[in-house]
């Protein structure tokens, strides 16, 4: 080999790629992203979201890690991939290939030329890239830069440089320049980087149920190419605390190493494998292989037949020239639209690439919408609806990328074949060879979309529970998503026509689509520049896109209208000549572009007006910039004033009674109603607060039956009565009200809390969403700009009386009416004590229904639907007709709780517990008395099985609120909420084990148990007496840590014991109508029920006044025989921090044969165990053996899931 030979063909590929304008737009695109992820709002999430609390650096070596995994992958890599790929291919193109290899210049030489060529040019891409971080991540200046920016280390942006970014890029050169050189086929080469975004970008990083096999997890991180995987699930996954991710280099084990390693050899592997092909080729013993090759001789075989039949006529008959009837003139558009379209189409039918794209889009779009889980990491239960709709976003981008490439080179085919001088001075039109392209590479979509369809009628029938509906693919798929490849390809088409360069073409598309889903992650891609449909499309089997009907047909009008601007705009601009460097430089000028813009103005009025329309709607709707003003100005009026009930006191609800009339067709609702209050304060009070919504259309005030008028404080309405209302004394504050729920369109799609539609009605008192409520509400209008940190309660704060978390300060009796279309049931809390159906003023068919409380209550709410209902056992259970998949089950869930939970904490004292479901427009349930709502997605379609549970345990959670939250209401500061949720979870794993047994508690401890160890932020997390909500990682502590604790501390306690504790925790506070109870108010009820105080207040010193989770480790496990038995031996260590005792087994056999949910295959040997306990503190390890008359397995750490713990599955090592 000659290296003089090699530098020349390198330095004249680096010349070439410089000279691309796709690379600079790489540099350019490296550099915006540098910026824009220096502001510091995308970080790692670990560290102490309090004021003044350790943040997460964003210049440390993991949070850089991550950046330059994410650019290098998704950017660079795939600029890479096209470069490399077509370095051969273009020297075909020019026919270069013929010249070079008839000089001295060997396939070895030409290969290792042409790859360092590349190489080298990416090597540049790579250093600029580091140096824009370094610039902006260290330089930029930004608010906060103390708190994020730590001290310039260079192996923080070296390290990742290195062991991650180069080897992702010699991955992505390599296998892309033999894919190219091997295949010869420009869409090949966009293959192989679209084929990585799929199985990484929708799967690889993405799917990591808590169910998944920890040697399964393991390989997928091997595999992944890019290596984020195994940052994110070895690194990040479980939070080690912000000191260690600020300070200390990211610690590379045998996963990611064996990660690098093959990615490396494969990259080069594939380059020098390259050259046998390449001499193979050259001297005529190479053919285009496997695909290309069948594809290719099936065009020779429809070919010949027709070939030798006018060869043997051209010899029996020898016509002349005349003869054959040619003549000339000018096609009709018709057909030269139909001649275009058949010649493309026969083309991409030869395609190799159309085979081998869409198989893998109809695998990962299937695959990512099969494979999604819900509540509790339990997997979704799929409908059509669910299957169309959680497609659309993988769909759309994955089509849109492969019809750029298809519509590209179709478009440059005829350049570079050599045809272009024919075809473009034939009379066919331009607007028919566009239009013909266009219409030729829709079939790409068209495929796709078929195929998806398929696939997912497959899926359902093999799911079985779910019916097959066409209407909800093709309103989604034909409907809306359709009109965005419409537009895709007229824009790239506009693109070529205007840079009429492949690259470029690729480049600024590139940029577009990396531009959208930037602004779609800042959340700042509303309904108006949304082309995509990116985020925006809310199923429910219960109605077809109500909330955001209009918006969608404005968007879609838009969309169509800019498709049309664009392909005319096109048909101006493409050349049917080629031009000198000064001509295409003249035709790019502003003044032309202008011009040629103003002539095709008319096609623009459509897309203007329609977006106009849509920009003003999102910007009047309740989401737009002037509700979000009234909302802040709500808070900056009144915080000051009214936010402390002791400057500006609230009289209590004693009773409340409201007359509802509901047009779900309309979207609207009217309320008459009133509150009877009191003052039960030691002062005088001469105004009452109420909050009203802004956006209702007009509210009537009465004070005792007087019409009166109130001061509207921006929202805030102070109503005087006629003397002021001393202690004791008491009013009817009646109130007027009408409005449209949700008034307006929302900002950028997606789902609402509360609304009334057709298809459901959900209202209640966490907002004003159709009641006003009586004083200041603080979260309105709260969000970053004036957020502020909680109140800091001293130590003792419980020992006095506190007002609630949540809820009005006293229970109150409600008497709700309802009017509703006859066809609609509407529920409220409490009892119905009547229903009747009536003729309308109108004629229209109506039904009235009255609710009243049989027992006080705290909250208020209604929910509407037309339903069917099953009622068992005092429980009722309101569904769509079409949901009937759970409802046997959650329904036994509601008669086991109210069974149960009576038994163990308080007889349940209301009449009927009722769930009512509702559009999945939220992803909610809430536990109202009596009336407890369901989003449709949660528990109605949750897939359910023996082992899961899943519907039974989110029917459980909820039911248990009707003690935790309605009976006991928390009180109002830290430790408050955990008595709602974190009792809730405990309350549910009680219910697990006394209705499914053993299996059925386990199931549920480990999967709360992996949110809690996947979710927490060790720097934010404090003691369970301090949790408040106000920091990042709260929630996981208020549900899965609070209810795992109280599992722990009734382990300790004993069952009997601990109930009896509660029973009277519940004595104390239901009645009590002044306290309301936190977490320190439960401990001080149990302790005189704990059979050991020392030990009672050794676990709560650890668990609820101090922050510890233990983390076990098994090591140097082994058995052997010992006289008739075995004898295991291991090292057990606690890497974790508390001390508890912990039992250890050694089991044979599998426990739970049919456990489908963690993928068991049933040995059919019956399991057996022999168990040790050890007590161990942070850091102790401890030598153990056991004696066993059978031959174990594994070795198990807690097998009956009585300690909570990280890394649970990594606890057992296998024999």
């Amino acid at each position: 080999m000659s290296l003089r030979r090699i530098l020349a063909v390198g330095r004249l590929e680096l010349s070439q790629t410089l000279r691309r304008p796709m690379f600079w737009i790489l540099l350019l695109l490296l550099t915006l992203m540098s910026w824009g992820l220096s502001a510091g709002n995308v970080t790692i999430a670990s560290g102490d979201t309090a004021v003044g609390g350790d943040k997460a650096w964003i210049n440390s070596e993991s949070q850089m890690t991550m950046f330059v995994i994410v650019l290098t992958f998704l950017i660079t890599a795939f600029f890479a991939s096209v470069a490399a790929g077509m370095a051969v291919l273009r020297d075909d193109e020019v026919g270069a290939s013929e010249i070079l290899h008839t000089t001295p210049l060997r396939p070895a030489e030409y290969v290792a030329g042409k790859f360092a060529g590349v190489t080298v040019t990416f090597l540049f891409a790579l250093t600029w890239q580091l140096l824009t971080l370094v610039v902006f991540f260290q330089l930029m200046p930004i608010e906060n830069a103390a708190e994020v920016r730590g001290d310039f280390r260079l192996g923080a942006y070296l390290r990742p440089m290195l062991f991650f970014a180069l080897p992702n890029v010699l991955f992505a050169l390599g296998t892309a320049f033999a894919v190219g050189e091997r295949a010869r086929r420009p869409i090949l080469v966009f293959f192989l980087p679209v084929a990585l975004l799929l199985v990484c970008g929708f799967f690889l990083w993405d799917w990591s149920p808590s169910w998944l096999d920890p040697r399964i997890n393991d390989l997928l991180m091997v595999v992944d190419p890019s290596g984020l995987r195994w940052l994110d699930e070895a690194w990040l996954s479980i939070d080690r605390g912000v000191e260690v991710y600020n300070t200390e280099p990211v610690a590379y084990d045998w996963r990611i190493l064996v990660n690098r390693a093959w990615i490396l050899l494969v990259g080069l592997g594939a380059v020098a494998a390259s050259v046998p092909h390449v001499a193979r080729t050259l001297s005529g013993e190479a053919r285009p292989g496997g695909l290309s090759r069948l594809l290719r001789r099936r065009r020779r075989d429809e070919a010949a037949p027709a070939s030798a039949a006018a060869t043997g006529r051209a010899a029996i008959d020898d016509p002349r020239l005349a003869e054959l009837a040619m003549r000339r003139g000018r096609a009709s558009r018709a057909a030269g639209l139909g001649a275009v379209v058949r010649a493309e189409v026969r083309e991409l039918l030869h395609q190799p690439g159309l085979y081998l794209f869409v198989p893998l889009i109809l695998l990962q779009t299937v695959g990512n919408a099969t494979f999604a889980i819900g509540a509790f990491d339990t997997p979704i239960l799929l409908t059509s609806g669910y299957l169309a709709v959680n497609s659309v976003s993988i769909v759309t981008t994955l089509v849109c990328l492969l019809l750029l490439f298809y519509t590209v080179e179709s478009l440059q085919r005829e350049r570079s074949t050599g045809f272009g001088e024919l075809l473009y001075s034939s009379p066919v039109a331009t607007w028919t060879l566009l239009v013909g392209k266009a219409l030729a590479n829709s079939l790409v979509g068209a495929a796709i979309l078929l195929g998806a369809f398929v696939a997912s009628v497959i899926v359902l029938l093999v799911q079985g529970s779910a019916p097959v509906e066409t209407w909800p693919f093709f309103v989604t798929w034909i409907l809306l998503v359709a009109p965005t490849f419409v537009l895709w390809t007229a824009f790239v088409t506009w693109l070529y026509a205007l840079v009429r360069e492949r690259y470029t073409a690729y480049a600024l598309a590139i940029g577009a689509l990396v531009a959208t889903f930037y602004f779609q992650f800042r959340g700042e891609l509303t309904w108006t520049f949304n082309w995509p449909l990116w985020g925006t499309l809310q199923w429910s089997d219960m109605g077809t896109y109500e909330l955001n009907r209009q918006q969608l047909v404005l968007n879609r009008v838009t969309v169509l209208g800019a498709a049309l601007f664009f392909a005319g705009f096109a048909v101006r601009l493409f050349s049917r000549r080629d031009f000198d460097g000064l001509r295409s430089i003249q035709r790019l000028h502003p003044r032309l572009l202008v011009r040629t813009t103003l002539r095709l103005a008319p096609l623009a009025l459509l897309p203007l007006i329609t977006g106009g329309v849509l920009a003003y709607q999102v910007r009047s709707g309740f989401q737009g910039e002037p509700a979000e003003k009234l909302a802040k100005d709500y808070w900056r009026k009144n915080f000051a004033t009214f936010a402390d009930d002791r400057d500006a006191p609230v009289p209590v609800v004693r009773h409340v009674e409201v007359r509802v009339e509901l047009e779900p067709a309309e979207r609207r609702f009217a309320v008459e109603g009133s509150y009877e209050l009191v003052n039960e304060h030691d002062v005088a009070i001469d105004a009452v607060a109420m909050t009203a919504n802004r956006a209702w259309e007009e509210i009537a005030w009465q004070i005792d039956g007087v019409e009166a008028t109130s001061e509207d404080r921006e929202g805030l309405h102070l109503l005087r009565p006629a003397r002021a209302l001393e202690p004791g004394e008491g009013l009817r504050l009646g109130f007027r009200l009408r409005g449209t729920h949700p008034a307006g369109a929302t900002k950028a799609g997606g789902g609402v809390p509360t609304f009334v539609l057709p298809s459901g009605v959900v209202l209640h008192t966490f907002e004003p969403s159709f009641l006003p409520l009586p004083g200041f509400q603080g979260g309105i209008g709260v969000d970053e700009d004036n957020a502020f940190e909680p109140r800091e309660y001293p130590d003792d704060f419980w020992e006095e009386e506190l007002d609630t978390a949540f809820g009005q300060i006293r229970p109150f009796t409600t008497r709700v009416q309802i009017t509703t279309p006859a066809d609609y049931t509407a529920n409220s809390v409490g009892t119905l004590t009547s229903s009747r159906e009536h003729t309308g003023e109108d004629g229209r068919a109506l039904r009235t229904v009255v609710w009243e409380s049989d027992h006080p209550v705290k909250l208020l709410n209604v929910v509407a639907g037309r339903y069917d209902v099953l009622r068992a056992g005092g429980t009722a259970l309101f569904y769509h007709p079409g949901h009937t998949y759970n409802i046997d089950e959650m329904s036994s869930a509601l008669q086991a709780a109210r069974e149960h939970f009576s038994e163990w904490f308080y007889e349940f004292p209301w009449n009927e517990l009722k769930v009512s479901e509702f559009p999945a427009l939220a992803g909610y349930a809430q536990g109202f008395p009596t009336n407890i709502t369901f989003s449709e997605g949660i528990g109605f379609l949750t897939e359910s099985d023996e082992g899961s549970n899943a519907a039974f345990m989110v029917t459980a959670h909820e039911a248990a609120h009707q003690w935790w939250g309605n009976l006991i209401t928390p009180g109002e500061g830290p430790g408050g909420n955990i008595l709602s949720e974190g009792m809730a979870h405990y309350s549910t794993l009680l219910l697990h084990e006394e209705e499914h047994g053993l299996r059925g508690r386990i199931e549920f401890a480990r999967r709360i148990e992996d949110s809690y160890a996947e979710d927490r932020q060790v720097d934010s997390e404090r003691p369970l007496v301090k949790i408040d909500g106000s920091r990042a990682g709260d929630t996981t502590v208020t549900y899965d840590k609070g209810g795992w604790v109280m599992w722990m501390l009734h382990q300790l306690m004993g069952r009997e014991a601990t109930l009896a504790g509660l029973q009277e925790l519940f004595r104390i506070y239901v009645p009590s109508t002044d306290d309301h109870p936190v977490l320190q108010d439960l401990l001080a009820t149990l302790r005189p029920y704990a059979p050991d105080p020392q030990a009672f207040d050794e676990f709560t010193e650890q668990w609820y006044f101090d922050v510890v989770v233990p983390e076990y480790e098994i090591r140097d496990a082994s058995k052997q025989r010992s006289g008739d038995g075995w004898l295991t031996r291991w090292t057990v260590r606690n890497k974790g921090t508390g001390r508890m005792p912990v039992e250890i087994a050694a089991s044979r056999g599998e426990r739970f044969p049919d456990d489908e949910a963690r993928g068991a295959q049933s040995t059919g040997e019956t399991y057996r165990d022999t168990r040790v306990s050890v007590v161990l503190g942070a850091g102790e390890e401890q030598a153990l053996e056991l004696r066993t008359d059978f031959e174990p397995q594994q070795i198990v750490v807690d097998p009956d899931a009585l300690v909570l713990q990280l890394e649970r599955s990594r606890a057992l090592a296998r024999l």
